[in-house]
């Protein structure tokens, strides 16, 4: 565990004394990992407002209405409202991932007003945004948090006078990548930065050490499930926009998609205008950016499992070296893939709420 000497000893007792422990039968990194995957959720969120967030059209200053989708739950008792927090989802995810609801119900729970965002091109947000979305976004991100802002100032007002309400992120596997990116590009004005905290579950900080984890032969049920839904989501894209229907070599080459590698080199980085499939995975990757823009990052809460199949967890644990107050790291042994299944339900859901508590 790495510490951060601003947050409180309670919550540092409360992980001391309640450390990860798997729970039948979720044993190893695979079960962790899928065992979201078997769960139906048949919890309901009790107030759901959906929200449009307008953003420019991919490497433009232009507004085409193009729109983010955002569904905000609130916890019943406004008056305790202890802030707000912006969850994102990871590769192929949207805010459907039982993860995702199930982190945003906790956080609801315990007095948050909790927005869940879809990212460019992903699930019920699909018709409303040309492209998908990439591990550097920022300009997506940054517009929708800044109408956030705006909006719950408008919203809350009253409440806003009365506190000082923070607005967190958590950000599960990739999400954690576009929400710390987004933090490391956003422009500070006297000081203010975009997030007050931020947590990043199972987060890839260097994409390429993740792209060669993922095409191990082990892994490779995995990455035709994560390619299969990656496929749907351009097949989907460019069928809303006409692209398909005379299109038989655009139909061929997604069909043709063998790896999460090959998607990024032909459709994610032309898209997004990097140069190739390398200089992508350099820029989008935070890991070698935080040691010199450090000051634009918010107190992070970092967890990682060792037997992460996905992610590896060195670079995270490196992490330790440059900053031990700014950043909280916690790396167990166990917990898979945004796993971390226990006995008492999933235990970074827990952390990362104490967590915002705490700070």
């Amino acid at each position: 565990m790495g510490r951060n000497n601003s947050i409180s000893f309670s919550f540092l007792d409360y992980v001391k004394n309640k450390p990860f422990r798997e729970v039948l039968p979720w044993i190893g990194g695979d079960l962790q990992t899928l065992r979201d995957t078997f769960v139906i959720d048949f919890g309901k969120s009790k107030k759901n407002k959906k929200i449009f967030f307008p953003i420019n059209k991919i490497l433009s200053k232009k507004f085409e209405c193009d729109y983010l989708l955002g569904f905000l739950e609130l916890p019943e008792n406004l008056k305790s409202l202890r802030g707000f927090v912006i969850v994102t989802h990871g590769l192929g995810g949207s805010t459907k991932r039982f993860g995702l609801r199930r982190i945003s119900r906790k956080l609801a729970n315990n007095g948050f007003g909790v927005l869940k965002l879809n990212l460019r091109g992903s699930g019920s947000a699909r018709y409303l945004a040309k492209g998908n979305y990439c591990a550097r976004c920022s300009s997506d991100v940054i517009s929708a948090i800044n109408y956030f802002k705006k909006f719950i100032n408008l919203e809350f007002k009253d409440l806003i006078k009365m506190k000082n309400l923070p607005i967190y992120g958590v950000g599960l596997s990739l999400g954690g990548t576009i929400l710390l990116n987004a933090c490391l590009d956003y422009d500070e004005d006297k000081g203010e930065k975009l997030l007050d905290g931020l947590a990043c579950v199972s987060t890839p900080l260097d994409l390429s050490s993740c792209s060669l984890c993922i095409e191990k032969p082990r892994n490779t049920i995995y990455q035709k499930w994560l390619l299969h839904r990656l496929k749907n989501q351009l097949w989907e894209g460019f069928n809303d926009e006409g692209k398909l229907l005379d299109n038989e070599k655009l139909r061929i080459k997604i069909r043709n998609l063998k790896s999460i590698r090959e998607f990024d080199q032909k459709f994610t980085a032309p898209s997004w205008g990097f140069n190739s499939l390398e200089d992508y995975y350099i820029k989008a990757s935070p890991i070698f950016r935080i040691k010199n823009s450090i000051k634009k990052l918010p107190p992070m809460l970092f967890i990682h499992a060792q037997d992460d199949p996905w992610v590896p967890y060195k670079d995270t644990l490196n992490l330790r070296k440059e900053s031990i107050d700014k950043f909280t790291i916690f790396i167990t042994k166990k917990g898979g893939h945004n796993g971390f299944h226990s006995i008492n339900g999933c235990w970074s859901d827990e952390v990362v709420k104490n967590w915002f508590i705490s700070i």
